[in-house]
């Protein structure tokens, strides 16, 4: 397995120069490099690939919800979290697929705590694991799994794009991925919760490809908290 202290580039883009000073001190975090830019024009002329986005939305010239979409365009791993004095604009910012909206009007330890996610969320989706199965290994990223599943001594790792064979232990892969964003289900299965579409107490989960995955009465109550706080992170 493998995880790791990541280095990430961050962007605060604001017209309001004491603010970008407000969110530059909530940002603690020793590995991430901050840039900061008064205009969403200034952000959109840079050619640096940032991993996360700190964005107002009402600003002269290109306005938040603009760069956004365009940010998105170049880089759909980009996280994009939206902190601005508009509430308004909520709806439409999920739109463009941020990872939160925040205002400017919650206290500092609310703002950093939702700073903390979003660099919680980049490192989650960065963490790779090595499936091993008769002497050969792959390495997958997390961020790719749909859901793992059982079968007496074999794991299947199923991904968007193909699945791997694996010889590793069930729950040994469950303990390590709960903290990727991961929940186990059944005694056969567990899914990436960021790929539930819908849950039925006491019956499946139904994935956003279209895959319907048996929930276990003993796992019903933990699948469906663990999703409802994993859904509340990220609104």
């Amino acid at each position: 397995m493998h995880g790791g202290k990541l280095y990430m580039k961050i962007a605060i883009c604001d017209d309001r120069q004491i603010f970008i000073n407000r969110l530059k001190g909530l940002i603690t975090d020793k590995s991430a490099e901050v840039y900061a830019f008064c205009s969403g024009d200034e952000l959109l002329g840079s050619d640096i690939d940032f991993d996360i986005v700190l964005l107002d939305i009402e600003m002269p010239g290109t306005d938040g919800m603009g760069v956004a979409a365009e940010l998105y365009r170049r880089n759909k791993r980009t996280l994009l979290l939206f902190i601005t004095s508009h509430s308004e604009y909520s709806a439409k910012g999920y739109e463009v697929r941020a990872f939160r909206y925040v205002l400017k009007s919650e206290p500092d330890d609310f703002i950093k705590r939702n700073i903390n996610d979003a660099i919680n969320e980049y490192r989650s989706r960065d963490f790779y694991i090595t499936v091993c199965y008769k002497g050969e290994y792959a390495r997958v990223l997390s961020e790719r799994i749909i859901y793992i599943e059982a079968l007496g001594h074999t794991i299947t790792v199923h991904t968007a794009d193909k699945d791997y064979k694996g010889q590793n232990k069930f729950q040994d892969m469950c303990s390590i991925l709960e903290e990727h964003g991961f929940v186990q289900c059944h005694k056969s299965y567990a899914v990436n919760m960021r790929y539930i579409e819908s849950i039925k107490k006491n019956s499946c989960v139904n994935t956003t490809n279209g895959e319907r995955l048996p929930i276990g009465r003993k796992y019903s109550a933990n699948t469906i908290s663990a999703y409802l706080e994993f859904a509340d992170r990220r609104i």
